[in-house]
């Protein structure tokens, strides 16, 4: 293993191996859901191969997780046009999203899984949805299956109903039994309704009985550090599109004499990789929309998303409107106060979108525990003094900072660089200090060879 679990982590897949793989995993949103799952399958013999299910703006996170922490190889399954069905999986763990499950249901059939498990498993709330019961089919041929949502009961009880019969067959035997008992239905002139909720003190007895294991922030505080950053990987919509715009890149910068830098070629770098950069921010958006999708549909909680360009912002503002606010350069005075009050005071505003020089110091936000960054600022101080926006006094929460990366591109190394350095330089040293840039964009370049 590389990397050590947290006491109430260590809880979690003890209690995971003791229900022999069998269980809701309801752990709120940033206490490492992701990990307990993959510890287990790495300690327990039996488990591997596993197949996650998951949304398409997580599956290369379940990639970059199991690599990183556990040293597991996991293959991600993509497009609609699975592999031959004699092809047996040889990877210790095997991605695929919901949206494309129906169409590699032959293939999994042929494989050999010990375990399954199902990242935010509300999205099988509907049992008449072809997803749902592709994993109903699935989940029956595999003994050891793990369920995991920090909201697995996004609206009434009904919702839960698919994924605890799956878990636990002999004792949730049928959905009319379950709707009479925990969903109060009501008869109407076509039937019956299961809309509402009942004895949900009894199906909360239940679930801990059978195996759920859900902590909230507030109970393991002790544990957390102040701060816990990962690393999103998201999906391009064009690949070959930002590859061509690279290796222009990388052709160009080979016509110039290493030995005879000036500050002319400088700025013309800044220049050419500032636009890869836009570049890979633009064709990343699809991912980065659905994993905020997927964030406000798991989580009650507020979000503050950082931007570069003002097309990225307004294309987020585009599509969160009615539960968003906006600070950018051109945002200013009253107009500046109102917005983050908004923010800090309003439920329904849910979102904070702002530019990480415009808005990224002198704002308090406390009102949100998660961060993501959607574009990345070339000065390493600048996303630090970012991350502390919901990181001040006042602040009663464990802060969640996500950086959303866009897979292949010039993100992945200069994230990597930019968290380097925000681990061994201080902010005071660091914040926008143009050696600090320049120094920076010598070794992404260095970084950008190396990945050609």
């Amino acid at each position: 293993m590389t990397t050590t679990l947290y006491p109430y982590q260590k809880e979690g897949v003890k209690e995971i191996l003791r229900r022999n793989g069998r269980v809701l995993l309801a752990d709120e949103m940033g206490l490492g859901k992701t990990l307990q799952a993959l510890w287990y399958l790495k300690i327990k013999e039996g488990t591997l191969p596993a197949l996650v299910v998951c949304p398409a703006s997580l599956k290369w996170v379940w990639q970059h997780e199991a690599k990183m922490h556990c040293n597991m190889i996991a293959d991600v399954l993509e497009g609609r046009k699975p592999y031959t069905e004699n092809l047996l999986v040889k990877s210790e763990l095997v991605v695929i999203n919901y949206e494309v499950l129906s169409y590699w249901l032959p293939w999994i059939y042929k494989q050999n899984f010990s375990t399954l498990i199902i990242d935010e498993c509300h999205y099988q709330k509907n049992s008449s949805a072809i997803r749902t019961k592709c994993i109903q089919q699935i989940g029956r041929k595999i003994p050891h299956v793990i369920a995991i949502s920090g909201t697995p009961l996004v609206n009434k009880p009904s919702e839960l109903y698919t994924t605890l019969h799956l878990l636990w067959p002999k004792e949730f035997t049928s959905f009319w039994s379950f709707g009479f008992e925990y969903c109060k239905p009501s008869k109407r002139p076509w039937g019956w309704e299961f809309k509402g909720a009942t004895n949900l003190d009894k199906l909360h007895d239940s679930l801990n009985r059978l195996g759920m294991v859900r902590r909230l922030k507030k109970d393991v505080l002790k544990d957390l550090p102040d701060k816990i950053r990962e690393v999103i990987p998201l999906e391009i919509s064009k690949p070959k599109e930002y590859k061509k715009a690279k290796d222009d890149f990388l052709t160009w910068l080979a016509t110039f004499d290493s030995s005879k830098v000036d500050s002319a070629m400088r700025a013309e770098k800044l220049v050419q990789l500032g636009y890869l950069k836009r570049l890979a921010a633009k064709l990343k958006m699809d991912s980065v929309l659905s994993w905020v999708d997927d964030f406000l549909e798991s989580n009650d909680g507020k979000l503050v998303l950082f931007c570069t360009h003002r097309s990225i912002i307004k294309a987020l503002h585009e599509k969160y409107g009615n539960i968003s606010v906006v600070v950018d350069g051109s945002v200013t005075g009253k107009k500046r106060q109102y917005a983050v009050e908004s923010f800090q005071s309003k439920p329904k505003i849910k979102l904070f979108i702002g530019n990480i020089r415009a808005a990224g110091v002198g704002l308090t936000l406390t009102a949100a525990s998660y961060l993501a960054f959607v574009e990345l600022d070339w000065t390493p101080g600048n996303h630090t003094q970012a991350e502390d926006r919901i990181h001040r006094i006042g602040q009663k929460n464990t802060s969640n900072i996500y950086y959303l990366i866009a897979k292949g591109t010039i993100e992945e190394p200069l994230c990597k660089l930019i968290q380097k350095k925000q681990e061994t330089i201080s902010t005071v040293l660091d914040g926008g200090k143009e050696v600090n840039r320049l120094s920076l964009m010598d070794l992404l370049e260095e970084e950008l060879k190396k990945g050609n």
